[in-house]
């Protein structure tokens, strides 16, 4: 019957591996089973959003699922936005249809390349060493199927309400751990708001103002981080490569401590036309830097510039950044630097929020408001998750947690465990690359764990010819 490799998980991540299979398999002696989750697509809840103004917030021609056409999602984008161009940030709507529509034809060319697929739209919840061999996957009904290879591609880990939060104000609806899935019901509890607190400043922080000022003229929101600075804004048009990057790259290589990488850094930003371009020219060299990293500096740069890097690293549109200078100027938003003590419910189970500021959080603020979206950014703690998939892995042994509290712990290949046949690739390899949750990143590590099932089908074959040589060469024996 062949190998059974499963993929889990219903976002480009999975996409990405799928295409990749299908489209570079020829005569894959496997069965391919995708098991994409209730909801059944390819789009995750990155591409899901129904909104155009939610834009990506990388350029058209960086956005192709296979790299040597590069121009693919721009030439996608065209038939439905015959002026884009590829220095634009598209729709991330559109780039949901594209991802729908590069797996679909994936597919359906499969049987053409000798390739046995199938699609399943059910939940895995649990992955478990199977008795014979291979892998038991439980779906959410309880039913178990059988997998040789298994890879995991679910994308971030589900948002956990923070430590000091109100069961009272969750259970009331007031709190929101979810803010996508609850401004895409078809009916949303409160029709009047006035005051909103989203809790994060970062890119999802920026798109629910937009959406909720949207479908609320009269709303006020407050944005409240611990720096309470907006993500920065891209340059209108894209940047060349800053001179000397070479020379950077190769002196942060040559001693990697943070303090010295820190003053190395600001230093090239500092002498450079446009501080963005040296950000995003360290790009491809980031995940080699971040292995390098000793343990004690990559805890000193979450701690104290994992904000400062994202703000610079994680850009809004200049479109983005226009809309919100708007509802600054008109007063509909604001943001806020401080440090979240509690939430508790008030009257009406309205959530009144303390946080403290200064330097020594020395002065206290408390504030009423309508409601709290949580957008702090996503979660890849795998060691005190919710997701009943990882929590399976742990469980059993075929998984580690990152110490950082960055994910899983994974070989250079995705690879979980030596001895185990499971991947994953994404956010949950943050530990080892740091940035690991952009396209053209999980672009090329769906390409290598491609190369390494490849392998592993080929070396299955070989075994199985072997075995079926033995079979036939004993029964001419005994016969």
């Amino acid at each position: 019957m062949g190998t059974k490799v499963a993929i889990i998980g219903g976002g480009a991540a999975a996409a990405f591996v799928i295409t990749e299979l299908l489209e570079h398999g020829v005569g894959m002696p496997a069965e391919l089973h995708w098991y994409s989750g209730r909801r059944g697509g390819s789009r995750g809840v990155a591409y899901a959003t129904p909104v155009d103004e939610h834009l990506l917030n990388v350029r058209a021609t960086a956005m192709g699922v296979n790299s040597p056409e590069p121009t693919e999602f721009l030439d996608f984008a065209r038939q439905h936005l015959p002026n884009a161009r590829g220095a634009d940030f598209l729709p991330r709507r559109l780039y949901g249809d594209y991802l729908e529509a590069r797996v679909s034809r994936a597919f359906e060319g499969a049987s053409f390349r000798g390739i046995r697929a199938s699609r399943l739209r059910t939940e895995i919840e649990s992955v478990a060493p199977s008795p014979d061999g291979g892998y038991v996957l439980t779906d959410t009904s309880g039913f178990p199927n059988h997998a040789d290879i298994v890879v995991v591609a679910t994308g971030a880990l589900p948002s956990r309400a923070l430590p000091n939060v109100s069961e009272a104000l969750i259970a009331a609806g007031r709190y929101v751990l979810d803010p996508w899935q609850w401004l895409s019901a078809n009916t949303l509890p409160f029709e009047k708001l006035r005051k909103v607190l989203i809790v994060g400043c970062g890119l999802t922080a920026v798109d629910l103002a937009l959406s909720v000022t949207e479908r609320w003229p009269q709303l006020h929101v407050t944005m409240l981080s611990r720096r309470g600075r907006l993500p920065a804004a891209h340059s209108r048009d894209a940047q060349l490569p800053a001179d000397g990057l070479a020379e950077l790259v190769d002196d942060l290589r040559e001693r990697p401590d943070l303090r010295r990488w820190t003053r190395l850094v600001r230093a090239c930003c500092d002498e450079a036309d446009d501080w963005r371009s040296v950000i995003d020219s360290l790009r491809h060299a980031t995940p080699q830097l971040w292995r390098a990293l000793p343990d004690d500096d990559r805890r000193r740069f979450l701690r104290h510039l994992r904000g400062i890097w994202e703000i610079g690293r994680h850009r809004m549109p200049p479109q983005i950044a226009r809309r919100v200078l708007e509802l600054q100027a008109d007063r509909r938003l604001e943001t806020r630097a401080g440090r979240v003590q509690s939430f508790r419910a008030g009257r009406q189970n309205r959530p009144v929020v303390t946080w403290t500021q200064g330097p020594q959080h020395e002065v206290a603020q408390v504030a009423s408001y309508d409601l709290v979206l949580q957008a702090v950014g996503m979660d890849t703690d795998a060691r005190a998750t919710p997701h009943a998939l990882v929590r399976s892995l742990l469980r059993a042994g075929l998984a580690r947690a990152d110490t950082q509290g960055l994910g899983l712990q994974v070989d250079d290949t995705g690879r979980l465990d030596a001895g185990q046949r499971i991947w994953t690739l994404g956010a949950l390899c943050r530990g080892r690359d740091w940035e690991s949750t952009a396209i053209p990143e999980i672009r090329q590590q769906a390409r290598r764990i491609a190369v390494q099932l490849f392998r592993e089908l080929a070396s299955d074959a070989a075994r199985e010819r072997v075995s079926e040589r033995r079979g036939a060469a004993v029964a001419e024996i005994h016969g």
